[in-house]
C-alpha cells in the first residue's frame, strides 16, 4: 500500500537455512528499500536497508511469487503471497530506480543512465507480461476454466500494459525537456565518455580532407571539386586525374554557387568531404563524420531520436576502441573488418564487425529520414514519414520492444517546417534553396557510404 511513509507492505525474506522464510515489513521511500521485523517495530530500528540505485531487480524464472535484489556483494531473496502483490512491488521498485537516474545532477549521466534504467524496466515488464500470457494459456487449456483466475490475469495484464506504455513514454519525454531545446545537444552530453579521453577535442584524428587543405591557399583547385555522381556506378565519368586511382568524394553533388550559410556548413567533418580510396573508407575520417550525426539528429528531431542518437554514439565508440587497438592495421574500415575475419572474431562481443553493421543500418535510416524531409513538399506532420523510413531500414532488424520504442518516438517528431527552420542560419526561411540543397547533399553522401559498407558485407558474407 502507499502512504506518506512510502510504498509499504509485508514481503517474505529468506534469512538462512535455519530460519527459512520470514515475513518482514518493507518500506520503499526516497530511493531506499528498508525492512523491519514487523509493522509495529518501525520506531525501534530497521533490520536492513538497500539503496535501489545500487540494486538490480531480478524476476525469478520459475517461481511466480519470487523476485530477488542483487548488489555487487549480495543477493536478497524475496517472495510475496500473491502474483498481483509481486507485480506491484516489482513495478514500484523499477519505477523508483529509473526515477533516481533522472534526478542525478550530471546531465551526461542523466542522458545515458536514465535511459538504460528505463530499458531495464521495460525488460522486467516484458518478463511479467510473458508470465501472464502463459498463465492465460494454461487457464484456457484446462478442463474447467477458472473465470476468477482469468479475470485476475486480465487485470494484471492491463496494469502491465499501462506501465509498459508509461515507461516507453518516459524513454522519449524524460530524457530531454523541450522538443526544440537543443542548447545542450546529446553529442556534448556524452562525448567525453563515448568518444574521447577527458579534456580531449571531439575530433577522433588529425585527418583533414584535401578540399579543406587548399581552402586557405588563396586560390582554388578546380580538381578538388570534381566529384563522382556514384562511386558504385561503373558508367560514371572518369575520375579527376589530379587524384590517385580510385579516390573520390562520397558526395554525388555539391553546391558550387554561393548560397547563405546553413547548419550543415557548421559541421567540421561532413560525409561529402570524405574521400574514398580504392573503394575503401578511411576509418578515422569516417568516425569523424559519424560523430556529427547525433548532434544533427537532436537539432532536427529532438526527443524523437534520442534512442537512435545513443545507439549511434555507442557503435562509434565500439569501432573507435577497436581502431585504437591496431591503428596501423585499421586505417580503413575494410582493413579493420578483414583483421577480425582473419582472427575469427567477427561475432565476438563488442566486435567492430557487429558495431559497423548496426551503424551502417542506422546511417541508412538517417539518410532516408533526411531525404524524406527534403522531399516531403506540402507535408507538415512527419510522423508517418518517420515510420515509413524506419520500416524501410531498421524495423526488420529490431525486436518487438525496439519497434515499440520507435512507434512511440514517431509521435514526438517535430513538424517539417520546424525541422527545416532548425537547419537554417542567417535568418533563412525554412523553404530556402540552400537548406534543401545542403540537406539533400548530406543525405546522398551518407547513402554513398552506406552502399560501400553494404557491398563489402555482402561480398564477405557478413550480413546477419
Amino acid at each position: 500500500m502507499v502512504s506518506q511513509e512510502g510504498y509499504q507492505g509485508y514481503i517474505w525474506k529468506w534469512t538462512n537455512y535455519f530460519g527459512g522464510w520470514q515475513q518482514r515489513w518493507f518500506i520503499l521511500k526516497g530511493g531506499s528499500l528498508t525492512y523491519y521485523k514487523d509493522a509495529n517495530t518501525t520506531d525501534t530500528g530497521c533490520r536492513g536497508s538497500f539503496k535501489l540505485e545500487a540494486c538490480n531487480i531480478v524476476v525469478h524464472p520459475v517461481d511466480p511469487l519470487r523476485f530477488d535484489l542483487t548488489t555487487s556483494s549480495q543477493r536478497i531473496y524475496l517472495k510475496t503471497n500473491t502474483k498481483p502483490c509481486r507485480q506491484k512491488w516489482i513495478i514500484q521498485l523499477g519505477t523508483t530506480k529509473a526515477n533516481i537516474s533522472e534526478e542525478m545532477p550530471d546531465v551526461a549521466t542523466v542522458t545515458l543512465s536514465s535511459f538504460n534504467e528505463h530499458k531495464t524496466e521495460l525488460k522486467t515488464v516484458r518478463l511479467l507480461l510473458s508470465e501472464q500470457i502463459d498463465e492465460i494459456y494454461n487457464i484456457c487449456n484446462s478442463d474447467n476454466v477458472d473465470k476468477d483466475k482469468l479475470k485476475l490475469s486480465q487485470a494484471m495484464i492491463n496494469e502491465l500494459c499501462e506501465e509498459f506504455l508509461k515507461t516507453l513514454d518516459s524513454c522519449t519525454n524524460n530524457m530531454v525537456g523541450d522538443d526544440r531545446d537543443c542548447s545542450t545537444p546529446l553529442i556534448k552530453r556524452c562525448s567525453s565518455h563515448c568518444f574521447n579521453e577527458p579534456n580531449q577535442p571531439l575530433s577522433l584524428g588529425s585527418y583533414v580532407p584535401p578540399s579543406r587543405q587548399h581552402s586557405t591557399s588563396g586560390h582554388s583547385n578546380t580538381d578538388s571539386e570534381s566529384l563522382m555522381p556514384d562511386p558504385l556506378d561503373q558508367s560514371s565519368p572518369e575520375r579527376s586525374p589530379s587524384r590517385s586511382s580510385g579516390e573520390f568524394h562520397a558526395a554525388g553533388v555539391k553546391r558550387t554557387e554561393k548560397l547563405p550559410s546553413t547548419y550543415f556548413l557548421s559541421i567540421a567533418d561532413r560525409f561529402e568531404d570524405l574521400f574514398l580510396r580504392a573503394e575503401a573508407i578511411p576509418t578515422v575520417a569516417f568516425l569523424d563524420a559519424c560523430a556529427a550525426i547525433p548532434k544533427l539528429l537532436m537539432t532536427v528531431g529532438g526527443k524523437a531520436v534520442i534512442h537512435l542518437s545513443i545507439d549511434i554514439s555507442n557503435n562509434i565508440s565500439k569501432i573507435q576502441t577497436k581502431q585504437k587497438l591496431h591503428p596501423s592495421k585499421s586505417d580503413t574500415l575494410q582493413a579493420m573488418i578483414h583483421l577480425e575475419i582473419g582472427t575469427q572474431t567477427t561475432h565476438a562481443k563488442h566486435s567492430a564487425t557487429t558495431a559497423l553493421l548496426w551503424l551502417h543500418r542506422e546511417l541508412a535510416f538517417v539518410k532516408e529520414l533526411l531525404l524524406g524531409v527534403a522531399e516531403a513538399h506540402g507535408i507538415s506532420d512527419m510522423s508517418a514519414k518517420f515510420i515509413e523510413c524506419y520500416d524501410r531500414t531498421l524495423r526488420v532488424h529490431h525486436n518487438m520492444m525496439s519497434r515499440s520504442v520507435y512507434t512511440v518516438a514517431a509521435k514526438a517528431v517535430p513538424y517539417r517546417e520546424d525541422m527545416l527552420r532548425a537547419l537554417g542560419h542567417d535568418g533563412l526561411d525554412h523553404t530556402d534553396t540552400a537548406v534543401l540543397t545542403d540537406l539533400q547533399t548530406y543525405g546522398n553522401a551518407i547513402g554513398t557510404v552506406v552502399k560501400y559498407i553494404e557491398t563489402f558485407y555482402i561480398n564477405n558474407k557478413l550480413l546477419m
